[in-house]
């Protein structure tokens, strides 16, 4: 179910980042980069805040379904709506509203959900848990590029359907994966200032390294990823129609490529007893996969990216998951730590299509690239001091 709900989740929110662009090119082919920046970093502030904020409320939460199952099966059903509601308009501030409250709804999704794997997962099953995790974002991930390709041309429809998924796993997992009734457990004080004090992110060493290292290994990713059809079309000169068959074939060897290297990976890492080697490794390996964009702008530079990146990044996501779940420093607040930890998915987003946006204006995608390979490799070298986790 972890595999399933997880797959769920990333496939229409992976084919989104290519509709969205799309739809922008449509409403101002000038703007669209500057809009699609716009729109992607308000929705992704929205999602980094709320995402601690219901991760704590899901902390405190006690009902006859848990505390967590409740928030996931609401959330799906509320950012559908408002994606469906995205298909129908071509206005900027209300597209943008609504992008707000998808980004909300899949906090509501999300903050409770990552805090299942700590919940329910014993130390010594992480690994292979984190890998059904990654292993359902990748392949779900990948295979959003393929949906993504073949709807390229009518992206309002991929936009106004899609996201269903998303409500549907959230639904078959609430009812499939049942959470005990926890109201006989203690309520934590309701006092306005102890429920202020409990936002606070934890002043914990080893848990602010794992988080600045996910930061910037996504941000690296993210860099490339949300701008794939604007490389695609600008940097390597694509149409818009063979830029989305050039995304489809990617989902797939990113898909194989991935896929392979997660449900190697997280058993791997249970057996051995280590998650920061190979965590490290990962992300010098994404470092690696960059160079050839800075090489060429070929399709073939674009397809090694993605086998090369999609390869570590499927051994990045299968074990820092399980990294991740031992440096959290509280059993009582998983949901709210691990939606702070969740910054690390949700700034990328916020920063990336702004920092690239005016990295390309200055001096083009090659210079995006170098940026990429950089933020990658400094990202290993942040995890070299954690203490806790081998």
């Amino acid at each position: 179910m972890l595999f399933f709900v997880h797959a769920g989740w990333m496939l229409p929110f992976a084919a989104a980042g290519t509709f969205i662009p799309a739809i922008m090119t449509e409403i101002d082919s000038g703007r669209k980069v500057a809009l699609y920046a716009t729109l992607a970093a308000t929705g992704s502030l929205a999602s980094m805040i709320a995402t601690i904020i219901i991760g704590t409320l899901s902390d405190r939460t006690r009902s006859r379904l848990g505390k967590r199952n409740p928030w996931i099966a609401s959330g799906g059903v509320i950012l559908a709506i408002a994606a469906t509601a995205m298909s129908f308009t071509s206005n900027f501030a209300l597209l943008v509203a609504l992008w707000i409250i998808f980004q909300v709804g899949l906090a509501l999704v999300l903050a409770p959900l990552f805090a299942v794997l700590p919940d329910r997962v014993t130390p010594g099953n992480l690994g292979k848990a984190s890998a059904l995790v990654g292993f359902g974002q990748l392949v779900a991930q990948s295979l959003g590029g393929v949906v993504a390709g073949a709807l390229i041309t009518v992206p309002r429809e991929g936009l106004r359907w899609l996201p269903w998924l998303i409500a549907a796993s959230a639904a078959l997992f609430v009812l499939l994966a049942p959470e005990p009734d926890n109201r006989d457990e203690p309520r934590e004080p309701r006092a306005a200032r102890a429920l202020l004090r409990s936002f606070v992110p934890p002043s914990d060493r080893d848990f602010l390294l794992a988080l600045v290292g996910r930061f910037l290994l996504l941000m690296s990713f993210m860099s490339v990823l949300l701008y794939q059809l604007f490389v695609l079309t600008d940097y390597i000169g694509l149409d818009v129609k063979v830029a989305g068959g050039v995304i489809a074939t990617g989902g797939v060897i990113m898909a194989i490529s991935a896929g392979a290297a997660t449900v190697l990976s997280g058993p791997l890492s249970d057996r051995l007893g280590r998650r920061k080697p190979i965590v490290i490794a990962a992300s010098l390996i994404f470092a690696a996969a960059e160079v050839p964009l800075v090489l060429s702008d070929s399709v073939g530079a674009f397809y090694t990216f993605l086998g090369v990146g999609g390869f570590a990044y499927g051994i990045y996501i299968a074990v820092d998951q399980a990294l991740l779940t031992e440096v959290l420093p509280s059993n009582d607040d998983r949901a709210k730590d691990m939606g702070i930890l969740n910054i690390a998915n949700t700034g990328p987003q916020i920063l990336a299509p702004i920092i690239s946006g005016l990295v390309v204006t200055a001096i083009g995608y090659r210079g995006v690239f170098v940026i990429a390979i950089a933020l990658a490799v400094v990202s290993a070298l942040v995890l070299l001091p954690l203490r806790r986790v081998r």
